[in-house]
């Protein structure tokens, strides 16, 4: 037998989501994500320009790439929650 009220879902679970991508727009504090990510990428450029093991090399470039897209991604996150924002004062 199943528990009736252990199969049921709030609608807040059955909505996927990213909590932590979530609260890191809602609050905007990127210091912490951005000192990360300034530190793994300068570890990848110093990968990424030395001539012995090309394809640690190509792999550091990709990662790079990868971590720009990111930043991207959340930037344009944060562009859409101020136009919600303004939107929904209108």
């Amino acid at each position: 037998m199943t528990n009736p009220s252990a199969s049921k879902k709030t609608s807040d679970e059955s909505i996927p989501g990213y909590p932590r991508i979530e609260k890191l727009i809602d609050t905007e504090e990127f210091d912490s994500l951005n000192k990360d990510f300034a530190a793994a990428y300068g570890t990848l450029e110093k990968i990424a320009r030395q001539k012995a093991g090309l394809a640690k090399s190509k792999q550091a470039k990709k990662v790079m790439k990868s971590l720009e897209l990111v930043m991207t991604l959340l930037k344009d996150l944060l562009k859409l929650k101020y136009q919600m924002v303004e939107a929904s004062k209108k």
